[in-house]
């Protein structure tokens, strides 16, 4: 199923931060993307949330900042054991870019904020004692407008940016070197997603950018943050992830596409990053709201 394009709320034109109240039955949308960053705070009910390729059960306090175009759909369906209740959830939607500021971004004071939306395309939730202050400043933000709520924006942005307690949520944005990474591994995960079907060999990546076995290894994993493994099996579930959503291809078809050595060998790596099986992801992300 693939995801809806969104077009901008008509009171974007009005109000450079939009912040409404979602309350009902449900939350009012389906596995869609636009262009605006989002924030959502959940105050009541609420089952699930799907975030590019993660699905997490959801709770009242939850709080999550979504990039541009990040894919998503909050859910409120009744369990076995647990009816659905009435949501309401605050949704805040916002341009990466202010209104005639759009070079705002690139000076060197607004580092800590680029790399916030760069985890953001992965969505994050926020925990901890830095989701007391930002539930607070969101609420703030239905009861002022125009500039003050951009100033409230900009705290909760400031805040963010500086806190340890946030997790990204999906690993369905292909990773990327770290800011900062040296050429040469950004040519190596270049190759690496180019010839994602292929097996891909260490030793082959490290003759490809001129450097020994060893030091590539121990600078991939400085400008990744993962070994060659971990990340080329991030990329194929991640990839597998995106097919199974958006596409009909069976679970053998997907296992070649995207480089596993067998159907076996998919169907367990599938589990262990996305605690079930590759058609209950699929049946789940195509489940009607």
């Amino acid at each position: 199923m693939k995801p809806i394009v969104e077009m901008l709320s008509p009171l974007a034109a009005a109000e450079p931060v939009v912040c409404e109240v979602v309350r009902g039955q449900d939350f009012g949308c389906v596995w869609h993307y636009h262009p605006e960053c989002e924030i959502t705070l959940v105050l009541k009910g609420g089952s699930e949330r799907l975030v590019g390729n993660n699905i997490s059960r959801i709770e009242p306090g939850d709080l999550v900042l979504l990039g541009s175009n990040v894919p998503h759909d909050y859910r409120n369906q009744p369990s076995a054991d647990v009816p659905a209740t009435e949501v309401e959830a605050i949704v805040v939607q916002f341009m990466p870019q202010l209104p005639g500021h759009e070079d705002w971004m690139q000076r060197s004071t607004m580092i800590p904020i680029r790399r916030l939306f760069q985890r953001a395309d992965q969505g994050v939730v926020v925990t901890g004692i830095t989701r007391l202050t930002a539930t607070r400043i969101v609420q703030e933000m239905l009861h002022v407008h125009g500039m003050k709520r951009v100033i409230l924006l900009l705290q909760l942005l400031d805040l963010l940016s500086n806190s340890e307690d946030l997790r990204e949520i999906s690993s369905s944005v292909l990773p990327q070197p770290r800011p900062g990474a040296s050429d040469r591994i950004t040519m190596a995960c270049e190759f690496i997603a180019a010839h994602l079907p292929e097996p891909i060999y260490v030793a082959d990546l490290a003759a490809i950018v001129g450097l020994g076995k060893s030091a590539f290894s121990r600078l991939f994993k400085k400008c990744t943050g993962r070994t060659v493994p971990q990340y080329v099996n991030e990329l194929r579930i991640a990839r597998a992830c995106l097919l199974l959503a958006e596409t009909d291809l069976t679970v053998s078809q997907i296992s070649m596409d995207c480089g596993f050595v067998s159907p076996a060998h998919f169907q367990r790596q599938f589990r262990e990053h996305q605690h079930c099986v590759p058609l209950v992801y699929r049946s789940r992300v195509a489940q009607p709201v």
